[in-house]
């Protein structure tokens, strides 16, 4: 499959830039005076940089973290191989996964596989809802797949374009959890994962309540474990770096935590999850550069050689990212 997206060269990105995309990534709901005391500027200085940022597509999206695991369900992460495929039928394949509403990861990549994926579904019926017809349209299509249940995630926050910057290592529950919302927990949860910006006016208009309200609601959502952190979604071709994802066989699944530790120690670390399946975990980079990528792997791989069997590398070129997909159950 040769859908590689040409990504622009990055424009220069000064130490202020850098520094008020670090603390998005901390808090991406910050307000503008608490980013520019951050980064010592006015807070007028600080909201024509972010909004200059995202004009200048370096930041996609705010978004707001959802834990679906607290509404019953699971991750399923595909992987497919394609044959025979024009660009034009491979363009319709991206579209229509990027369209589907139970997708909440898309990419496309270079290396073993031509796109991965991940679906939200609280069984294996409710997987095959998407896998049948998805066969039925593209099924000749397809050369290889895997399909591995993802267990745990974890965000590590973005430091590869800010040294100094500390280290947060978010991980998801992977206990499942029927979540107790109601109508407007669910409209809260929707708004915030869409862009964690969004006015609290702006809810309570929608939900037809009080600002208060709001706030009293994400307060419980927050300590329910469903609303996560607030961060960003940047084009990681604009910031400088490829976007790398290197899964892993182990022999020993007691050393995935001991090896995401390890990985953390990495600024380049963005994502780890921990999968069952043909892999057990996936680690995910931002770098300068295939060299740097693999002096990390090299590092990896020489103080865990006695648990690692096998990898397989790929270039990610990222299509969309959504917390909360629309699949996700109203109340």
């Amino acid at each position: 499959m040769s859908n590689i997206i040409k990504q622009k060269r990055p424009k220069t990105l000064d130490s202020i830039d850098k520094r008020l995309l670090y603390e998005l990534d901390l808090k991406s709901d910050a307000s503008y005076q608490d980013l520019g005391d951050h980064a010592k500027i006015p807070k007028e200085t600080a909201a024509f940089r972010v909004k200059r940022l995202v004009a200048n597509g370096f930041i996609k999206n705010f978004r707001t973290t959802v834990h679906i695991s607290r509404f019953g369900y699971y991750y399923y992460k595909f992987f497919f191989k394609f044959q025979q495929t024009t660009p034009q039928q491979e363009t319709e394949i991206i579209s229509y996964l990027k369209k589907h509403r139970s997708i909440a990861y898309l990419a496309s990549l270079e290396g073993r596989y031509d796109v991965t994926f991940l679906v939200i579904a609280k069984n294996l019926e409710h997987l095959q809802e998407f896998l049948g017809p998805f066969k039925a349209k593209f099924g000749p299509y397809i050369r290889e797949q895997e399909i591995l249940t993802m267990t745990s995630v974890h965000r590590f926050n973005f430091r590869f374009f800010y040294e100094g910057g500390q280290v947060r290592h978010d991980a998801y529950p992977d206990d499942l959890k029927e979540a107790d919302i109601d109508t407007t927990d669910y409209t809260i949860v929707r708004r915030l994962s869409e862009d964690a910006r969004t006015k609290l006016t702006d809810i309570a208009k929608e939900t037809k309540t009080h600002i208060n309200v709001v706030r009293y609601h994400i307060a419980k959502l927050q300590k329910a474990g469903i609303l996560g952190a607030p961060v960003l979604d940047v084009d990681f071709g604009k910031l400088g770096v490829e976007h790398y994802q290197v899964d892993l066989s182990l022999r020993d699944q007691t050393m995935v935590k001991p090896i995401i530790d390890e990985a953390l120690t990495f600024p380049e670390s963005t994502f780890a999850t921990v999968t069952l399946g043909k892999y057990d975990l996936a680690l995910e980079f931002a770098v300068r550069d295939n060299a740097r990528l693999v002096e990390i792997l090299n590092a990896l791989k020489q103080k865990f050689a006695d648990s690692i069997i096998s990898s397989d590398t790929f270039v990610l070129h990222e299509h969309g990212v959504n917390w909360f997909p629309e699949k996700s159950p109203k109340p």
